[in-house]
């Protein structure tokens, strides 16, 4: 015989449903995104292509040198053939146009409307009237050309930034940035990139496992409480790490120098490409000022 309450009727109460997924899902996702985000510039780096067979620190310096030419650059041609040429250099490296566009284009229209608009106007960049506004205010053509080789000029740096970053591995990167000077911030942001990774992994996996552990969702005060908590143990998980770390380096023979396991030669491939860069960019500065000399663009 079963008891009465076995073999009652009841109706089936579903769980309330909520009007929102909740920020915890939402940073959950922000999470993975990051990862994944780290993890296709690795496979990107990883290719075969022009850039990526050439030395970090090679690539690094002609980079800095390219960027530092670009402040030097006045007249829009000049940038635009800077901006063509980094990304020349990602289509050769088999680095797709999609790649770079999602990655970079999608900030310019916010570049543009804190940087280039108020530049227009005239209150800010005095000169010839193009388009009457109200308020007495106007867009002016030397606004407007100010404006265009401000952004262009932008969008040149962020290109070459690209250029090191879509074809260059994290740690070799930092072994190109490794010198006396910069030894401890290099280290420090060595053990920080590989942290980051780490407790954002720890981080998903509480959270998944409060999704499988609830029937019926938590409200915002709930998750805020459980969300204080969990930043309380990722803390104290993450500093026990950090000292797990660091005695295991010590076990393994660390003595405040890292050690490579693969050094890279400058060779016939990176000397060419150091020619190629400064006589690009001599080039481009003496078309600059002889050819464009005082155009407005």
């Amino acid at each position: 015989m079963l008891p009465e309450w076995i073999s009652e009727q009841t109706a089936a109460r579903a769980a309330p449903r909520r009007r929102h997924t909740g920020y915890l899902s939402r940073s959950l996702r922000d999470m993975a995104r990051v990862v994944e985000d780290a993890i296709f510039c690795e496979q990107s780096a990883r290719r075969a292509g022009f850039l990526q067979r050439l030395d970090a620190r090679v690539k690094l310096f002609s980079v800095l040198a390219l960027a530092v030419g670009a402040t030097f650059l006045h007249h829009l041609p000049s940038l635009l053939a800077l901006g063509v040429f980094a990304l020349a250099m990602l289509l050769v490296s088999r680095v797709g146009l999609g790649t770079v566009f999602s990655r970079s284009w999608w900030v310019m229209p916010a570049v543009f409307a804190l940087v280039a608009v108020p530049s227009v106007l005239s209150v800010f960049v005095p000169g010839d009237p193009l388009v009457a506004l109200p308020w007495g205010l106007s867009i002016t053509r030397q606004g407007v050309a100010s404006a265009a080789v401000l952004v262009t000029r932008i969008a040149a740096g962020m290109m070459l930034a690209l250029m090191l970053a879509l074809t260059t591995r994290w740690q070799e990167l930092l072994r190109a940035a490794y010198t006396g000077v910069t030894a401890p911030f290099v280290l420090v942001a060595t053990m920080m990139y590989r942290y980051v990774f780490v407790l954002l992994r720890v981080a998903e996996n509480m959270h998944l496992a409060r999704r499988a552990r609830t029937i019926v969702p938590l409200d915002a005060a709930q998750e805020r409480r459980w969300v204080g908590g969990r930043v309380g143990a990722l803390f104290l998980r993450s500093r026990r790490l950090s000292e797990q770390v660091y005695s295991a380096m010590l076990a393994r023979g660390y003595r405040g120098e890292p050690k490579v396991l693969v050094r890279h030669a400058v060779g016939a491939r990176e000397l060419a490409w150091v020619l190629g860069c400064a006589v690009f960019l001599a080039g481009i500065l003496v078309f600059d000022r002889a050819v464009l000399g005082e155009m407005a663009w």
